[in-house]
């Protein structure tokens, strides 16, 4: 089922309405990226430190605590992942209305901005998701290096 954007037109008052709400929207836009750096911070610094921590422990002694340790890194950073994807679909969701709306506005500045973009860009999100797969392989690499130590002890 499609929904129109625009259900009405009604003169000034219309454009005075269209206009708030498109402030609001490109507000909310800017708030979730704000929030999705601020979330990548947050997994970074997790990552960051379970990863010093398992690391090391693993070069003093491989015991179940940094092979848990990694683990528990290894599924944060998968977690990072689809956090990463949610907040991508959240913001595409709000640019394709913002892209309608400014149909309505007299210019399409967002619309614009990607058109001049499109050229040589690289999405952040391509980008930063190669971040939390990087750690999700310095831990499956933990991993196989205590199991493998332990298998050799066996």
């Amino acid at each position: 089922m499609k929904i129109d954007l625009i259900k009405k037109k009604s003169g000034k008052e219309f454009d005075r309405i269209l206009f708030e709400q498109y402030k609001i929207i490109t507000t909310s836009a800017d708030k979730i990226t704000d929030k999705r750096h601020n979330t990548n911070k947050f997994y970074l610094g997790i990552n960051s430190f379970l990863f010093t921590v398992s690391a090391y422990l693993t070069t003093i002694n491989r015991t179940i605590i940094p092979l848990l340790i990694s683990i528990v890194g290894f599924i944060i950073s998968i977690v990072w992942n689809k956090n990463i994807e949610s907040y991508k679909s959240l913001n595409s969701a709000k640019f394709r209305v913002i892209h309608e709306l400014e149909q309505h506005l007299p210019a399409n500045i967002y619309k614009k901005e990607d058109e001049y973009l499109k050229k040589n860009y690289y999405k952040l999100t391509s980008i930063e998701k190669w971040i939390p797969f990087i750690f999700a392989l310095l831990y499956a690499t933990i991993i196989i290096i205590i199991l493998w130590s332990m298998i050799k002890w066996v």
